[in-house]
């Protein structure tokens, strides 16, 4: 990635992922900002910060995004991560129900800590194994309607399948906002 100077950037945004541990927030994100992904898991312990410049139409924007840890242990501390957050990418496994279940809980605990002005993607992540989806796709977008996210995303880490559209959506988003 060529680097800019932080000058030329006329907007920095912090954009949270969370959601349950395993749910391939890590590679979403290492595939986003570096193009890579790696099929080995390691845990998240905390939170990990990256960040990017993005371009949209004239526009330059650098995100910093926070992957927040998924584990329960990290409960009592991962919300003071969401304070200052203007979007966030609300990501669940396709291949594990009970993941976008769990997304109810950490939906309230964004909108507690961030803010209602938060803006939300909501992200069907490792759409590439099919055979193991079991999620249909009529509840995922009931999900992302109850919550008012902007949009409901499938993407897969693996294949690289709309991971940078979700962050340039997201981005997008946030620059006509902040230009009002």
């Amino acid at each position: 990635m060529a680097e800019k100077k932080r000058t030329e950037s006329s907007f920095i945004f912090k954009v949270l992922l969370i959601g349950e541990a395993a749910v391939g927030k890590t590679s979403l994100t290492l595939k986003f900002v570096h193009g890579k992904f790696k099929s080995d898991y390691l845990l998240t312990v905390g939170m990990e910060p990256y960040s990017k410049y993005l371009k949209i139409g004239k526009d330059v924007a650098t995100l910093s995004i926070w992957d927040i840890a998924g584990q329960q242990r990290f409960d009592v501390f991962r919300t003071m991560f969401f304070k200052g957050a203007k979007a966030a990418l609300l990501v669940f496994d396709l291949t594990r129900p009970q993941t976008l279940n769990k997304l109810d809980d950490w939906h309230e605990d964004l909108i507690k800590n961030a803010g209602k002005d938060v803006l939300k993607i909501l992200v069907g992540n490792k759409n590439d194994l099919v055979d193991l989806r079991s999620v249909p796709k009529k509840d995922a977008v009931a999900f992302a309607k109850k919550i008012n996210a902007m949009a409901y995303i499938e993407t897969s880490a693996k294949t690289g399948e709309n991971v940078n559209e979700s962050f340039h959506q997201i981005t997008t988003k946030l620059i006509e906002r902040a230009k009002k």
